[in-house]
């Protein structure tokens, strides 16, 4: 499938590849295919992006909370699982979107922070390529001693 792309122009999408949210995202509840992408000379980026097949307008910056310091313990309702078609949790994969705030210097836009969504993380099957986001989730933050 041809797809064109924001930040790529036009690229082949293998059908298998895509990612479906079958009740779409929240406030994009008819974006339900998205595409996963990374810069192509970059063997393992820090940084994706998620890039809507039903409205090519829709993208997200996405990385792995690995990379960020953070691990998830979820618990899925049976709901979740069947909407995922999870059967084995090690197929669960969990990415976290990235968002600049708005700058609060004009005149300095690039200085404005960048804010990782840990509350509503996307929960992928790699097995199946289903996905949802789990919303709004408490989350308590462990210290270690190193």
């Amino acid at each position: 499938m041809l797809f064109n792309s924001s930040l790529l122009g036009q690229v082949e999408v293998d059908e298998n590849t895509i990612i479906t949210f079958e009740a779409g995202l929240p406030a994009f509840e008819n974006c339900t295919r998205f595409k996963l992408f990374h810069e192509a000379d970059s063997d393992s980026p820090n940084v994706f992006w998620m890039q809507s097949l039903d409205n090519p307008d829709v993208l997200f910056s996405v990385t792995d909370p690995q990379k960020l310091g953070i691990r998830y313990e979820i618990e899925l309702s049976e709901n979740e699982v069947a909407a995922l078609a999870l059967s084995r949790q090690e197929d669960a994969a969990i990415l976290l979107t990235i968002y600049r705030e708005p700058p609060s210097d004009e005149a300095n836009p690039a200085l404005s922070q960048l804010r990782a969504n840990v509350r509503n993380p996307l929960i992928i099957n790699l097995a199946t390529q289903k996905a949802l986001q789990k919303t709004g989730l408490a989350c308590d933050i462990v210290f270690h001693n190193r």
